[in-house]
């Protein structure tokens, strides 16, 4: 057998076959290498993709106001004697009364974070990563301009959290926490806490809705520390079945009120016993007849 030998340009003298084995092997780990790197890249490529693509089944969306504002539309205001015939509205009037407190408070204390959800339920929303969405926007409340921010994240299969932050629109930087609070993806239920200063809480919310049979419910609790009625609540509940569909039960320190009406006719009653001595119910007519005081049927 014949050994050829091949001279470098640098006069290194090499054994061909060994010089052919050598560049061979050097081949093979240049095409493993080459395959090892489109892998690796592949791999990345697919984990990037993965991590940065929406979750669209877990995306968020909003619950209606109503989850979070309690309307106080059907008593808006007391009613005076009728000019004709001079007949009361003290049952209606008690009613209203009673309802003074919170819808005071209701309106100071939710008047902007409410206006300000209203305008999230018409906007876009951005995914973060990482199962979190956000809704940015500016919008005009009683002719000021803010900038809000309203965060989600999924918490589970059947809850997300939110939370809203509101600033004045020339200091965005500088919003202020005004209610968070848990929310089922399926619309059945949402809870919430409602801040005053960014850290102080002022209500609780308890929002439950049935599609089925149309029933709804709201409560607010007063929580603020330290204060007259703290504990004090407030519930709301519709169930279009009933006669008297809509109902207030409100609790103050001075005793519990409860008014029940129907929705379409105004017509109702309310109970009070540190009022009116007794547990009856005080009746008032339809809207179409003034809502004046009649014997309850």
């Amino acid at each position: 057998m014949v050994t050829v030998f091949v001279v470098s340009p640098f006069g290194i003298m090499y054994n061909e076959s060994i010089l052919k084995r050598e560049i061979m092997k050097e081949n093979s780990g240049l095409k493993s290498f080459r395959l090892a790197a489109i892998v690796l890249a592949a791999s990345f490529l697919f984990v990037s993709t993965s991590c940065d693509k929406e979750p669209v089944e877990n995306r968020p969306e909003l619950p209606p106001v109503e989850s979070l504002m309690m309307s106080f539309s059907d008593f808006d205001g007391p009613r005076g004697d009728t000019k004709a015939s001079g007949e009361p509205h003290l049952n209606f009037n008690y009613a209203f009364t009673s309802l003074v407190f919170w819808s005071g408070a209701s309106a100071v204390t939710m008047a902007l974070p409410v206006a300000a959800y209203a305008y999230a339920l018409e906007q876009g929303v951005e995914y973060l990563g990482d199962n979190s969405w956000e809704w940015t926007y500016s919008f005009t409340w009683s002719g000021l301009d803010y900038a809000a921010t309203l965060s989600a994240a999924r918490i589970n299969n059947e809850e997300f959290s939110l939370e809203m932050l509101i600033a004045p629109s020339a200091t965005p930087e500088q919003g202020v926490r005004w209610f968070d609070g848990v929310v089922r993806y399926d619309h059945t239920r949402a809870n919430w806490t409602i801040y005053k200063d960014g850290s102080i809480e002022v209500l609780e919310a308890e929002w439950t809705k049935d599609y089925e049979l149309g029933d709804a419910s709201l409560l607010y609790t007063y929580v603020e520390l330290e204060k007259v009625e703290t504990g004090s609540y407030i519930s709301y509940e519709y169930a279009p079945m009933e006669a008297y569909d809509a109902s207030f039960a409100v609790s103050r320190s001075t005793g519990t009120t409860l008014i029940q009406w129907n929705t379409s006719s105004k017509e109702g009653r309310v109970q009070d016993e540190a009022k009116f001595g007794d547990a009856e119910w005080n009746c008032w007519d339809t809207l179409e007849n003034g809502l004046v005081d009649k014997v309850c049927e």
